[in-house]
């Protein structure tokens, strides 16, 4: 039998040899994590740098984009009474134009191409009611932003805002807009004078018209032409 002596030596020696195992494994984990660690903290430093300028904001448009086309306040139905998708940009001072008749008969008008403006064709001597005014900038942008929204393409060459709706006296409507390769004129004869319409797509059309109408009357020009001498009842 081996002594008291014996014994305690092995015991030793197997908890030396467990403290050296345990070291062992220290070192070779430090060995591991270390350059571990330092290439971590490089790669975070320089990996911005590696990334294209604009990248996160492409990727939140993107995301934005995704949003907008799975959103439940968006209508994508297919329908004539909705336009989309119209002119796009800033009017240049030579690709957008356009001109506008409107009025009971059609009596009154105005090209911005050439700054006429006319308040009435119908009087004893109508060259009395004309008079040229041409745009501001501000003006100019306000209506070629209307006319954007409008997306006067999807409109028919010959139409009634009013759904073959007339009256009499009746109002003609005619809209001309050339820009950016569109050349379109969209004419309403005899339809009812009337600026509410009993469907959208129509009273899209009567509000861009009246609200350019309302731009042109309220300027110092027009007010400065002498009073209708014909009404209609």
């Amino acid at each position: 039998m081996r002594s008291f002596e014996e014994r305690k030596a092995e015991i030793f020696l197997r908890s030396e040899n467990r403290i050296k195992e345990r070291k062992m494994n220290r070192r070779r984990i430090l060995t591991v994590c270390i350059p571990l660690c330092v290439i971590l903290i490089i790669g975070s430093a320089i990996l911005p740098e590696l990334i294209p300028v604009g990248f996160d904001q492409a990727e939140q448009e993107n995301n934005a984009q995704i949003k907008d086309e799975i959103g439940n306040e968006l209508d994508y139905s297919v329908n004539d009474e909705d336009g989309f998708d119209g002119i796009e940009g800033a009017p240049e001072s030579d690709s957008f134009s356009f001109s506008l008749t409107w009025g009971c008969y059609g009596i009154s008008s105005y090209d911005s191409k050439t700054g006429r403006l006319v308040k009435t064709s119908d009087a004893t001597h109508p060259e009395d009611y004309v008079t040229t005014y041409y745009l501001t900038n501000e003006q100019k942008q306000e209506i070629y932003n209307l006319i954007s929204e409008l997306n006067i393409e999807k409109y028919p060459d010959e139409y009634n805002p009013h759904r073959n709706a007339v009256s009499t006296p009746y109002m003609t409507l005619i809209l001309s807009v050339k820009a950016d390769g569109i050349d379109k004129t969209v004419s309403c004869p005899e339809t009812a004078l009337s600026y509410d319409a009993n469907n959208r797509k129509g009273q899209k059309f009567l509000d861009v018209c009246k609200a350019i109408e309302e731009i042109l009357t309220a300027t110092d020009e027009w007010k400065a032409l002498p009073e209708y001498e014909f009404f209609y009842d």
